[in-house]
């Protein structure tokens, strides 16, 4: 299992909501994210990327298992 930090965490969102779709879901998979990962780290940051839509965060699992 990899480590998963706060920093690559940030990257990969920080990809999805400018708009750079294949660099998140890159991100996702080097750092190896899967769906409960991103969900858990929502939680435990959820001040800081409340203006995550959830919708985004399945488009971004897709794209990050399209990848896999």
């Amino acid at each position: 299992m990899k480590y998963r930090t706060y920093k690559q965490f940030k990257e990969m969102l920080e990809n999805m909501v400018n708009g750079n779709w294949t660099d998140a879901g890159e991100n996702g998979r080097e750092y190896g994210f899967y769906a409960n990962d991103i969900l858990n780290m929502l939680d435990e940051y959820e001040d800081e990327f409340s203006y995550i839509d959830i919708k985004d965060i399945v488009l971004l699992v897709e794209v990050i298992q399209k990848g896999r």
